[in-house]
C-alpha cells in the first residue's frame, strides 16, 4: 500500500522540478532571467522595509513576541532579497523562498495590533501565491493558499470579536478572491504557455525537437551538468540521396522514411540523449557521456538505418569537447563549434560513400 503513495509523491515531486526548469529555461533563452530576478528582489526588498516602517512607527508592535514576529518577517525579506540578487535559485532555493516569504507575511499580518491593518495586509500574499502558481506545484500553491486562509480568518474573527464582523467579512472575500484569482490565472498561464511552446519546438512529421529546441535544450543541460564532468557528444546524420526517393517514390514515401528513421532513433538513443530533425532530411544529436569514445556507438546507427524497410542509408558526422573546458558563458557558441564539426565530419563521410560514419574528435 505504501509503494504507490511513495511513487505517486516522487512523481509529483519530479514533475515539479521539471515544471520548474521549463520555466527556468523559458525566462533565460529570452533574456528575462535577469529582469526577473531583480524584479522579485525589489518586490521582496520593498516588502522587507515595509514591515520595518511599521515595526518602528506609531501603532507597531510593543510586545516581546509581536516584536520578535516582526523582526522574523523582516529577515525573511532580506533572505529573498540577497537570493535573488545572488543567483537564479535552484528547485530547492526556490521552494524555500516560497516557505520563507510565505511564513514571513503570515508573521507580519499576525504581529500587527490593529486586526484591520493585519487582515488588510493579507493582500501582501498575492505576490507569493503568484509565484507558487507560476513556478511550483499545484501542491505548494495550495499550501501558501491554507496559510492565507488561515491568517485571514482568524484577523477576520478578531475584527468580529471588535464588533466589525461587516468590514471583515468584505475584507475576507476581497484578500481571498485576490489571492484565488491570482492562483488560478497564473497556473493556467504557466501551463498553458508550456503546451503551447513544447508543441511549437516539435517538428510536426516525425515529433523529434526542431533545431530552435534543441539548441535551447542542449544549452540548458550544459548548464546543468557544469562542474560534474564528462563530455558532451554531437552527432549529425544526413540521409544519402534523399532527393532520389522523393523523384522516384514521391513526396509521401519520402515522409514514411524521414518518419521511420526518427522512430529508429528514438528506439536506439540513449535515455538522456537529445535528437532533433534540424531540417529536410539532416537529424542532430546531443548526448552527455563519462567517455569520449563512445561515439563510436553511432557507427551502428548507420547499419540500423541501413536495415530499416524503407531503402534508405546515412552518413553521421561525430564531434566531442570536455565540458570542463567549456565556458559556462559560451555554451550556445560551443554548440555551434560542435555541430559545425559533426557538419564537416559527415560530409567527409558522405566523400567516402556514403553509410558510414566519421569521426572529427574533440574540437578544443
Amino acid at each position: 500500500m505504501t509503494t504507490p503513495q511513495r511513487g505517486d509523491a516522487a512523481g509529483r515531486l519530479q514533475r515539479s522540478v521539471e515544471h520548474y526548469a521549463w520555466v527556468s529555461d523559458f525566462l533565460e533563452t529570452r533574456g528575462l532571467s535577469r529582469r526577473t530576478r531583480f524584479f522579485l528582489a525589489a518586490t521582496v526588498a520593498a516588502m522587507a522595509a515595509g514591515v520595518l516602517t511599521l515595526l518602528f512607527g506609531a501603532g507597531g508592535p510593543q510586545d516581546p513576541a509581536g516584536r520578535a514576529l516582526m523582526w522574523f518577517a523582516c529577515a525573511g525579506g532580506v533572505f529573498g532579497t540577497v537570493l535573488w540578487l545572488w543567483r537564479w535559485p535552484s528547485h530547492t532555493l526556490s521552494l524555500a523562498f516560497t516557505v520563507v516569504t510565505t511564513m514571513s507575511v503570515a508573521a507580519a499580518c499576525l504581529a500587527y495590533p490593529d486586526s484591520l491593518a493585519g487582515l488588510f495586509g493579507c493582500i501582501a500574499f498575492t505576490t507569493i501565491v503568484g509565484y507558487a502558481a507560476f513556478f511550483h506545484s499545484p501542491e505548494a500553491t495550495v499550501g501558501v493558499l491554507l496559510v492565507v486562509v488561515a491568517v485571514a480568518v482568524y484577523r477576520t474573527v478578531q475584527l468580529g470579536a471588535e464588533d466589525r464582523l461587516a468590514l471583515a467579512g468584505v475584507d475576507l472575500f476581497l484578500i481571498l478572491q485576490t489571492s484565488l484569482g491570482v492562483a488560478l490565472a497564473l497556473y493556467s498561464l504557466g501551463r498553458t504557455l508550456r503546451g503551447d511552446l513544447a508543441t511549437a519546438d516539435l517538428d510536426p512529421l516525425t515529433g523529434l525537437l526542431n533545431r530552435r529546441a534543441f539548441r535551447r535544450t542542449v544549452a540548458s543541460r550544459l548548464t546543468n551538468q557544469h562542474g560534474k564532468g564528462g563530455y558532451l557528444l554531437t552527432a549529425l546524420l544526413d540521409l544519402d540521396d534523399f532527393k532520389a526517393i522523393n523523384d522516384t517514390y514521391g513526396h509521401a514515401a519520402g515522409d514514411q522514411a524521414l518518419v521511420a528513421v526518427a522512430d529508429a532513433l528514438r528506439a536506439t538513443a540513449t535515455p538522456t540523449a537529445v535528437i532533433a530533425r534540424s531540417g529536410g532530411e539532416e537529424f542532430l544529436f546531443a548526448d552527455f557521456a563519462s567517455a569520449h569514445d563512445v561515439v563510436a556507438r553511432y557507427d551502428e546507427l548507420c547499419a540500423v538505418i541501413a536495415a530499416l524497410p524503407v531503402s534508405v542509408t546515412a552518413s553521421i558526422g561525430t564531434s566531442f569537447v570536455d565540458i570542463t573546458a567549456v565556458h559556462p558563458r559560451s555554451h550556445h557558441e560551443m554548440l555551434d563549434r560542435l555541430i559545425v564539426a559533426a557538419d564537416k565530419a559527415m560530409y567527409n563521410a558522405k566523400r567516402m560513400g556514403g553509410n558510414r560514419c566519421h569521426h572529427h574528435g574533440s574540437v578544443v
